[in-house]
């Protein structure tokens, strides 16, 4: 391009010097056919059309070269721009690479999509049996998981109300779905979220489909404070980021499919332990009744005898099978005596360091549900394995608290606290929010740099 553009630069002062010449010429002829009146307006006119004539081509050379010169400004500024992009996808890749858990990756891809499109706030939305539901957001600086999130399409109730066909079908397109403040007051698809924009400010929602193969899986959703359009380069990276949102989304359903079949096969396997157990114990029953019943007139003694047996037997069998049952679910004689496995927990994790420890126990202690056991212990030792492991705490409280309908457990340090994403990476969160969901709990998580972390879970209590 150097090289056409130096010929066009010659070619130019080349006609540039014609035109002076001509231009002398002119004044000379003019001088010269003053005195000749006759031949006066022929010549005039041959020379002013010739000079005419160059000066509008000068002028198209000059303007091709303006537009020459457009076009590498443009070249140029897409390369800054297509570089750019490529950092932002490089480094994402690199994250989805090294990240051993998604979740994190997905909360690191909404704070840059967040930043890079000067956007408001982010959320993925996953796709599944015709409902769109919150999965992780990007709210006021942080991430928030669903249960954490501000924005109310983390329930299910809501996200079963929301029905917009016409919005699904530009999306099914490929097509990404801007929607302006207007839209917000007409489309149904926004009438439990018209609050939410009104106190937000939120001007435009800009919805980025996310495809596996032909397969809808969710949406990229990014939201401004303006009326903001993307540009065709905005548009292609958002479709790109998207694109890899989605692949660990997929990552991590995959992983979810492979736990539930794991639990599957070895309820399966157990089934067939219990069946086994109890058909063995149930023939031998059978087989001493048959006798018993022969010899019941004629030998009361040996009937006896026989029943004694076959009680013994239905004793076994309901002992192996109860056994058996427990196996497949948390005894309540591990996981009821939750004060118990806790203290045990956290001398065991704190033995040998300096962190000042007060356990508390309010109220009267009972037996909890295996289910609830068991995903409180799990929820306050990763609470408390995060303390240990990050916060440089120098005081940890574990205060478990027994109330007629209630049981609660809450972790507080004064360690240095964190700001989601950038003090944790993302988050490490996410398992203690579906435990809370599973068991019906409201999980808190309070938090400020330097002034430490409280993290609380109430749970409605349940016979064990």
């Amino acid at each position: 391009m150097s090289n056409s553009h130096s010929e066009q630069e010659q070619q130019i002062a080349q006609l540039e010097e014609r035109i002076a010449a001509l231009e002398s010429e002119n004044a000379m002829l003019r001088s010269q056919l003053t005195s000749s009146q006759s031949l006066t307006s022929p010549y005039n006119l041959d020379l002013e059309a010739a000079s005419a004539a160059l000066q509008a081509e000068v002028l198209e050379y000059r303007q091709r070269e303006e537009s020459i010169h457009e076009q590498e400004q443009a070249a140029q500024k897409r390369v800054v721009e297509l570089s750019e992009a490529n950092k932002v996808l490089q480094a994402s890749l690199r994250k989805l690479a090294e990240e051993p858990e998604l979740e994190k990756f997905l909360g690191h891809l909404l704070t840059v999509c967040t930043k890079r499109f000067a956007a408001s706030e982010a959320g993925l939305w996953r796709y599944e049996e015709g409902i769109f539901r919150l999965f992780v957001s990007y709210e006021d600086d942080r991430i928030r998981l669903r249960s954490e999130a501000s924005h109310p399409g983390g329930s299910l109730e809501v996200a079963k109300k929301i029905r917009n066909q016409d919005i699904l079908a530009h999306l099914r397109k490929r097509e990404i779905v801007a929607d302006y403040e207007e839209d917000f007051e007409t489309q149904p698809a926004y009438e439990q979220y018209r609050d939410y924009f009104k106190q937000r400010q939120i001007k435009a929602a800009l919805k980025v489909p996310m495809f596996l193969d032909d397969e809808l899986r969710g949406i990229l959703v990014l939201r401004f404070g303006d009326r903001h359009c993307f540009t065709p380069e905005e548009a292609e990276l958002a479709h790109a980021l998207a694109n890899q949102a989605v692949l660990a989304l997929e990552l991590t359903r995959l992983a979810e499919e492979a736990q539930r079949a794991a639990i599957a096969q070895e309820r399966n396997r157990w089934a067939g332990e219990i069946h086994d157990t109890l058909a063995q114990a149930f023939t031998a029953i059978s087989i001493q009744l048959g006798v018993a019943k022969r010899i019941a007139q004629h030998s009361p003694d040996e009937v006896s005898q026989i029943l004694d047996r076959v009680m013994e037997l239905a004793n076994t069998a309901l002992s192996k099978a109860r056994q058996s049952v427990w196996a497949l679910h948390p005894t309540a004689e591990e996981f009821a005596d939750l004060a118990t496995k806790l203290s045990q927990y956290v001398e065991q994790m704190t033995q040998g360091t300096d962190i000042q420890v007060q356990m508390q126990i309010v109220g009267d202690p009972r037996l909890l549900s295996p289910l609830i056991g068991k995903n409180l212990l799990r929820v306050g030792q990763e609470a408390i394995t995060n303390t240990l492991k990050h916060a440089c705490a120098t005081q940890l409280q574990v205060k478990l608290t027994y109330e007629a309908e209630w049981v609660s457990l809450c972790i507080q340090d004064n360690g240095r606290g964190f700001l989601f994403p950038n003090d944790t990476g993302g988050f490490g969160l996410i398992s203690m929010s579906e435990r809370a969901d599973r068991i019906n709990g409201n999980l808190t998580i309070q938090s400020q740099l330097e002034q430490g972390t409280n993290i609380c879970i109430q749970v409605p209590l349940e016979s064990p």
